[in-house]
């Protein structure tokens, strides 16, 4: 319902209330009451005024849980820094592919920041992709925090944990189109092998 709707219903209340003005109800003890037509007719202007803003702001849980093995000689055909599968709560299965966008290393355990792209393109639906701009910590023993992702997607043997945080991207498509969301991810690396997890809300 549009806000000019509304303010026609609330308008529209109003004056009903001016004209019951002069027919209140008298009790038995003199006192006057408001007439129930007019206090049922504000009670439902103000709840269609509330429940589009309810509807616009509801938020849906998301959860995902991802899993990639790197092999050699090239990772990931499309370009992509990490590709594997997922699955997505209340979805199903669906590709994952992680792009690095941008790092940052800083010579301490957790200090090194990264960038990146990622996208979920649902099995069931390829036309439906989710796609996430992503930004985060990497954290590792001493300096491998650094040196992992300088030396590229073929560099194994790197035990990392990538704490995140994520935005869906306007670029999503089919089932994800016009929606919004955020959320946390947590990647586990460890030789060639990726896991972790993803969860947030989309609304």
């Amino acid at each position: 319902m549009t806000a000019t709707r509304v303010n026609k219903l609330l308008t529209g209340a109003g004056a009903r209330a001016v004209q019951f003005r002069g027919r209140v109800n008298r009790r038995p003890d003199g006192s006057r009451s408001i007439p129930r037509s007019v206090i049922l007719a504000s009670a439902l202007c103000v709840a269609l005024a509330l429940a589009p803003t309810a509807a616009a702001s509801a938020q849906t849980p998301v959860q995902a849980t991802v899993s990639a093995t790197q092999l050699l000689p090239v990772p990931c055909t499309n370009g992509a820094f990490v590709c594997g599968t997922a699955n997505l709560a209340g979805y199903g299965a669906a590709s994952w592919n992680w792009f690095l966008t941008g790092f940052t290393p800083v010579p301490t355990s957790c200090g090194t920041t990264y960038t990146a792209t990622v996208d979920f393109t649902l099995a069931s639906d390829p036309s439906s992709t989710l796609v996430l701009d992503e930004n985060g910590n990497v954290c590792a023993p001493g300096l491998d925090a650094m040196s992992g992702f300088a030396e590229g997607s073929k560099a194994y043997g790197h035990p990392e944990t990538l704490v995140g945080n994520w935005t869906v991207d306007p670029t999503s498509t089919g089932a994800f189109s016009e929606l919004a969301g955020s959320g946390t991810d947590l990647l586990n690396t460890a030789g060639a092998r990726w896991a972790g997890t993803y969860s947030g809300t989309l609304g």
